[in-house]
């Protein structure tokens, strides 16, 4: 009796390996796939010239992922929100002037990539999207973020290299944000609210045009990574220190020309660039604390 328990254990134990190897095997063949759909989890059909989204790929009900990065689509038909599985899809450089409205009735999606493309603006409808975790618009043309509020399960934004001039204050209640990515923007200030982001770990606002650094940046207690990169700071606040858990600090390319005293207070500070800072001059401790840490 007990062998025979053993070898059913053994079996299912099996059995739940192949499962789990299908889910992870990623088809690149869409003839392929094809030979067995219900098998297929993940179809990635990048850099492949596509026009438009094959009709084959809603033969897939139990795909989870979808990568069609790298080709030549302009739109999407109703047909996609047959994947009522789909987890993450990838539409990266590609041609799309703004976001499908399929794309927007995707409810189920985790992750959305739609970087690289020639989209202007982020549609009201997006806040319907309430399961949404990662997005991703990186390199397009967008001025401004519409009210995502409802999007409270986001833990991840990235928005580099766009035109955004102002982050909207329904940004500011995203309490589970964890990366928020808006590098090659325009922005000069963010809102008071900024600090109730209190999860937030990395923050990129390089390249932009701030002239100071936000008070409201120095209360986000959880921040590991804050990129200044390219901005315009003489300064930086007197209580920078309070950024107890802050790792890497990047300030190149500024109009820096001192580093507060209380930057000392950054015990877990491993890495700080303050290069193309001509007219930087670091006290004796600031400079002392950099040597002993050895950054």
């Amino acid at each position: 009796m007990f062998m025979q328990k053993l070898l059913s254990f053994a079996a299912a134990c099996i059995i739940t390996l192949s499962v789990s190897a299908q889910k992870e095997k990623v088809y690149t063949s869409l003839d392929e796939a094809l030979k067995d759909p219900s098998q297929v989890y993940i179809l990635s059909l990048n850099d492949k010239k596509l026009l438009n989204i094959p009709s084959e790929v809603t033969s897939f009900s139990n795909l989870t992922t979808l990568d069609l990065s790298g080709n030549r689509i302009s739109n999407v038909g109703p047909e996609l929100a047959q994947l009522k599985n789909l987890e993450e899809l990838d539409l990266s450089n590609n041609r799309f002037n703004t976001i499908p409205e399929t794309v927007l009735s995707l409810t189920s999606l985790d992750e959305l990539d739609l970087s690289g493309n020639n989209i202007a603006y982020i549609p009201a409808d997006i806040a319907k999207m309430i399961d949404l975790k990662r997005l991703y618009l990186n390199n397009n043309k967008i001025t401004f973020i519409p009210d995502i509020s409802s999007l409270t399960q986001l833990t991840e934004i990235y928005l580099y290299g766009n035109l955004v001039k102002s982050i909207s204050e329904s940004v500011c209640t995203l309490r589970n944000l964890i990366e928020l990515g808006l590098g090659g923007n325009l922005l000069t200030t963010l809102a008071e609210n900024f600090s109730k982001l209190t999860n937030l770990k990395y923050l990129a606002l390089s390249y932009n045009k701030f002239e100071t650094v936000p008070v409201c940046i120095t209360h986000l207690p959880e921040l590991t990574v804050l990129d200044l990169n390219g901005n315009k700071l003489s300064r930086l606040p007197d209580n920078t220190g309070n950024l107890s858990n802050l790792e890497e600090l990047y300030l190149e390319g500024n109009k820096l020309s001192a580093l507060p005293e209380s930057i000392l207070k950054l015990n877990k500070l491993s890495t700080i660039s303050i290069k193309q800072n001509l007219s930087l001059k670091l006290s004796a401790s600031v400079k002392q604390y950099l040597e002993d840490k050895k950054i």
